[in-house]
């Protein structure tokens, strides 16, 4: 009776708990801390079996914004589900039980989204914990998001504020648990709602070895290839790109890399480039250079390829990249390989 007669908040934030005691007051913490207080906090413990009750049952005490909802566990796609269909609030924000948001995160989010029009808004994160610190930039335009979209999640979850009426449209699909994010975010592009990303830190992203399993990672792969192979084709005839070319481009994903037909690939980043313009472009050819890395061990032109494309549609000359990627031609080092691996981090972290 006390939820129907309170106003309803601007912000319904969600928060999915489980098994979480070891970091969960520093994210809880984060916000309540907020700059832009009008907002609720649907907290749900998902069946936790240690001490992230009595932590959550501590804090619903001092803070009336909190509404805490505890069960069995039911797992993190019925938990956000559950907390969509909770949610009083005209935006959707999410929240992860191990990451920190920065202060003014909701605020700096509202005003993007004012000022873009948008229907959902993330933003940029930072790396820390076991790990080391970087900042992960995703593209701001729309164009360029959902043409990134293409390739990987171009939005960060914890840090997605979403309009309540497209979340209670979509939901989360049960079926690509490990991947229900990007599902989510195709689904909301192919149908038309416009996204951005706030081009500043507004979230902490912890990493830690209690995140994923070897399991789930294998399961998180095979339904992003699904997820990517789907959207790929949903663009096909827009982008002008012939579906037998979509196969060799998904190919330099699989783990280990399987050969794939380069002047497909090529003809594919052709056409992608010919369609975008700008930020939507330059994320092209960031992920054309990254995918075209993972093809050297098989593809002895490859440096001569990334050349041709990057001196039409790039910005730069380029001619690091190109000695890289002769050099590791040559080498032969396979894509799965700790010396690939370590020369890529090196590259992608120095350019």
């Amino acid at each position: 009776m006390s939820d129907i007669k309170q106003k309803s908040p601007l912000i319904s934030v969600i928060l999915p708990v489980y098994n979480a005691e070891k970091y969960l007051s520093e994210a809880i913490d984060s916000i309540l801390n907020q700059t832009f207080t009008d907002f609720e906090f649907i907290i749900i413990n998902d069946g936790s079996t240690d001490n992230s009750s009595s932590i959550l049952q501590s804090y619903q005490t001092q803070d009336s914004r909190i509404r805490l909802f505890s069960r069995e566990n039911k797992g993190i796609v019925m938990t956000m589900n559950e907390g969509i269909d909770l949610a009083r609030g005209e935006w959707l924000a999410r929240m992860d039980a191990d990451d920190i948001a920065m202060p003014s995160r909701f605020e700096r989010q509202l005003q993007h989204l004012k000022e873009t029009s948008a229907d959902i808004c993330g933003a940029w994160i930072e790396f820390f914990g076991n790990t080391k610190q970087r900042i992960v930039r995703y593209p701001e335009s729309d164009q360029a998001i959902k043409i990134g979209l293409l390739f990987c999640s171009c939005l960060a979850q914890p840090t997605v504020m979403l309009r309540i009426n497209i979340a209670r449209r979509f939901y989360y699909n049960p079926q690509r648990e490990n991947g229900e994010d990007y599902d989510l975010w195709v689904r909301i592009a192919q149908a038309g709602y416009v996204m951005t990303n706030l081009p500043e830190v507004m979230l902490l992203y912890r990493q830690h070895a209690l995140q994923i399993s070897s399991r789930s990672f294998i399961q998180q792969q095979q339904n992003t290839q699904e997820i990517k192979r789907r959207y790929w084709t949903f663009l096909a005839d827009a982008l002008d790109i012939k579906l037998e070319w979509i196969d060799e481009v998904l190919k330099l994903r699989e783990s280990p890399a399987i050969k794939s037909d380069m002047n497909a690939v090529d003809s594919a980043f052709t056409a992608l480039l010919q369609q975008s313009q700008g930020e939507a472009r330059v994320t092209v050819l960031d992920h054309m250079t990254r995918l075209y890395f993972r093809a050297t061990a098989d593809c002895p032109d490859i440096a001569l390829r990334w050349h041709r494309l990057n001196r039409t549609f790039g910005t730069e000359l380029g001619l690091a990249t190109v000695l890289k990627l002769w050099l590791l031609s040559m080498l032969k080092f396979n894509s799965d390989s700790k010396a690939f691996s370590f020369l890529k981090q090196i590259y992608f972290r120095t350019r």
